[in-house]
Order: structure tokens, then sequence, then C-alpha cells
């Protein structure tokens, strides 16, 4: 067998393929394409002289083999990133980098992030927007806020608040749609997130409605999203609570009252072996307490059965 090590790219593309089992969606994390990841794992594989994944026909699955070296490489491979970000950047205060995805960063962080860095003046905190999974190992994350929980093994998920959805307008595109005062909206524009292709079918299925927008409008960022709607553009699925202050503000409303059903999650996301970690324990109790203090008791909560 070759004891030749192995090239470092060569390595992380198998932790990313092994981390997804997906060599789609590792190349989509790698910026690669999909024959470039599958081409870098047959050269692993020749090199170490054994396989590393079982190909099945709609799935891959990671060889006894492949499981041993993935558990012990994506450690070296982390410390590896660390160690580079440290001579690099040269920080003589510990950074703590969470990345979010981007409405929450928006709507929550932002914000509001100010108090946290008051309770841990030590920390330097870094925050990265990206609707795609980080790669939580590689990228030196400390924490990440997801809105759907997965199933890696070495993750823990802490739920922060369920997520409703219901379709929202402006006040001024409900007049003039509904100038009677009509029950419901029953003709509409769609304002439609590109990345989002289940929350309408899915409310529209459990509300047992059957609409059918006259146009679609199609974003690729949610807050350009919101930003059409306040326009007066057309009718978006609002995620709450975090849609709660424009709701009451009276920016937005809800064309079709009391229809609210649960979608999903928000969860605080942190590698198990990291549970302890003092500043991830602080800002999962600093979220946490955030959170029951902005939406705990808004009225469009129990409005959801």
């Amino acid at each position: 067998m070759s004891t030749r090590l192995p090239s470092l790219n060569v390595l992380t593309v198998f932790e990313a393929a092994a981390r997804h089992l997906s060599f789609k969606n590792a190349a989509d994390e790698l910026c690669i394409s999909s024959p470039a990841v599958s081409h870098q794992i047959k050269v692993l594989e020749k090199q170490l002289e054994v396989s590393l994944f079982k190909r099945l026909n709609r799935a891959l699955e990671l060889t006894p083999v492949g499981q041993t070296y993935y558990e012990e490489i994506r450690g070296a491979l982390k410390q590896l990133n660390q160690a580079t970000n440290r001579v690099i950047e040269k920080e003589e205060r510990a950074s703590f980098r969470i990345n979010s995805i981007p409405f929450i960063t928006n709507s929550l962080l932002v914000p509001h992030i100010q108090q946290f860095q008051n309770k841990n003046p030590d920390l330097i905190v870094k925050i990265t927007s990206q609707v795609q999974r980080t790669g939580f190992f590689l990228d030196d994350t400390d924490v990440a806020i997801r809105h759907k929980k997965g199933d890696e093994p070495g993750l823990h998920y802490e739920k922060l608040t369920p997520i409703l959805i219901t379709p929202v307008c402006s006040p001024e595109y409900l007049k003039k749609q509904c100038p009677t005062n009509s029950s419901e909206l029953e003709k509409f524009r769609q304002i439609q997130l590109s990345s989002d292709k289940h929350s309408w079918p899915y409310w529209l299925s459990v509300r047992e409605k059957n609409l059918s927008p006259e146009e679609e409008l199609c974003l690729d960022n949610y807050q350009a999203v919101l930003d059409a709607v306040k326009q007066g553009l057309g009718v978006a699925m609002g995620y709450l609570p975090s849609l709660v202050p424009l709701l009451e503000s009276g920016e937005l409303v809800l064309p079709f009252p009391n229809q609210i059903c649960e979608f999903n999650s928000l969860y605080l996301v942190y590698s198990k072996t990291e549970k302890s970690n003092p500043k991830i324990q602080s800002f999962q109790s600093w979220l946490l307490s955030l959170i029951e203090s902005l939406w705990s008791d808004k009225i469009y909560l129990s409005e959801s059965h």
C-alpha cells in the first residue's frame, strides 16, 4: 500500500462528500462540479487502495473503512483550518463565528448582536449569511442557525422556536385587490422566494385552498421579497414569528386571517463536542432569552392550529 500522504485538496473533497453522503451536495459546497468530486474520490481510493464509498442506485454510503477514515481525518482538517486562520488573522482576541440564514441575520442578529457583544467583550463576533448549509468542521464555525433539523451525527440541534407560515401583503395591496372588504383575497400576484419551493404548496394543502395566482415574481433573497411586498407588488409567504414586528406596525397584513400553520422550526446548531464550551453556552442562553422576550407572547403564535 502506498504511504504517500494524500493531498489536502483531495481530503477536503472526501470530507465534504462523506459528511453530505452526496457528491452533488459536496460539489455545491466546494463550488466545483459533481464529476470533479467523483474524480477526486476515485483518485483517493486508488491511492489508498481501498473503497471508501458504496455507490448505490440513488444513494451513497460510506464503507466501514471509509467511515473510520472520515471520523479520523475530519478533526485533523478542522485543526489545520483553525491553525491557518490564527496565523493569517493574527487575532489577539478569540473569534466567535456564527453562520445564519440571511433573513434571521437581518431581522434578529444584526439589530441585537451588540447585546451579546457587550456581555462578551473578549470575543470578536463574525457572522456569515447563506441559505446553503455551512461545512461545519472545515469552516471553523462555532454555531449555526438553521431552519430545518438535520441528521448529522456530530451536531447538536437546539430548538429555538417553531416556524409558522401564512401569506402576507401590504395593506394598500389588500385594499386595492379587495375594495369591497371581501373576506379573503382571491386574485393576486405571488412573490416567490426562489430557494423555497415547499412553503406555498404545504400551506395550500394544509388549509385546503385552491388558489391560482395571476402572476408570479421570483426573487432570490427574502429581504428582496419583503421589499417587494411592502411596495405593494403582491403577496408573499410570511415566516412567523420573525415578521411579527411588521404585522404589529401595520406595514404588513394577513390577507387570510387566522390561516397560520407550523412549518419546520428554527434551530441553533453546534458540535456535540463543544456543548460545554462557555462561549457557546453564553450565546445559546442569550439567543433563547432574546427570542423569548421578542416573540413568546405574540398573539399570532396562538392562532396556529
